[in-house]
């Protein structure tokens, strides 16, 4: 399969992350559920960074829609760097792309997904536009 790089984006967030023993399945290769963890840490992770809390109380994310293309296994060991970057923002909601790439050879890419985010009030059960602060990072105006 030949793999061809993502379309150049701005670079929000990287994680470094050591492949498990216990993230492969019996076919002997990361089974396809523990992508959607590496990615969800990465997106964690990066919140956490701009002092983001995932709570449940208040304002915050939530997933809405996730995109995920299986380009190479992964197996262990492996070291991993999941990489995130802003895809489209709207009023709402924003998407953010991410890839799993090799973490010693980055040309060596695993997979890719897309994640739709809403915005919401978490008592209200309702969306909300996307903090200002949040919007600049979102289109590099911070």
């Amino acid at each position: 399969m030949i793999q061809t790089p993502p379309p150049a984006r701005r670079l929000l967030h990287a994680l470094r992350m050591q492949v498990r023993w216990g993230d492969m399945d019996a076919l002997g290769h990361v089974n396809n559920a523990e992508y959607l963890r590496y990615f969800e840490q990465s997106r964690i992770a990066w919140l956490e960074t701009l002092g983001i809390q995932t709570t449940g109380k208040g304002t915050g994310p939530i997933l809405a829609k996730v995109t995920v293309t299986y380009l190479k296994p992964i197996v262990y060991p492996s070291e991993l760097e999941v990489r995130l970057y802003a895809a489209a923002i709207g009023n709402s909601s924003f998407t953010l792309a991410s890839e799993i790439v090799n973490g010693r050879d980055a040309a060596e890419r695993f997979t890719e997904g897309e994640f739709v985010t809403v915005w919401v009030d978490y008592e209200a059960a309702k969306a909300v536009p996307i903090p200002d602060r949040l919007r600049a990072i979102l289109s590099g105006a911070a």
